[in-house]
């Protein structure tokens, strides 16, 4: 069962092991990146990443979906990471245990605007956002869990 999935460019790193994983009552990280998945030294660098005690499982991003339709998933306790929305997107369009989703950060790129702290998106991402909204329901913008959640539906009207 997917907890939370949560879209972060840096993926795991310090924020993310410490605050989010012990808010989130997972006992599972799954990373599902396809460029990860062709990088040696970046599996390396996750794997140091990870906390002590926590089960780490990095996927393409189908094989993700594998992990995660795989029955077998239903009993444990998973917070998901992306890269993109776009990953964040293709990952429930295979599934359907993804209920909530955190996007923690998109970087500033040409054309883009900033719609909430630290979340820059043009005009394709604001389709890809509506797509995930009408799949999932709850998005949220949020960097930290301490900070207020910010609905994505409420700020794309």
């Amino acid at each position: 069962m997917v907890k939370l999935l949560r879209v972060d460019a840096r993926l795991l790193h310090g924020q993310v092991a410490v605050t989010w994983l012990s808010n989130v009552d997972a006992s599972s990280i799954l990373i599902a990146d396809d460029a990860v998945m062709q990088d040696e030294m970046a599996k390396i660098a996750l794997k140091m990443a990870k906390p002590t005690g926590m089960k780490l499982a990095i996927r393409s991003i189908d094989g993700a979906a594998e992990l995660l339709n795989d029955p077998r998933s239903n009993g444990i306790t998973i917070f998901a990471i992306v890269r993109t929305i776009e990953d964040a997107l293709r990952l429930a369009e295979k599934t359907d245990c993804i209920h909530h989703i955190n996007i923690g950060g998109i970087k500033k790129k040409e054309g883009s605007k900033l719609i909430a702290p630290a979340v820059f998106v043009n005009d394709g991402d604001i389709k890809t956002l509506r797509r995930l909204i009408e799949l999932v329901g709850d998005v949220e913008f949020r960097m930290v869990p301490t900070d207020s959640p910010r609905s994505a539906k409420n700020l794309l009207k």
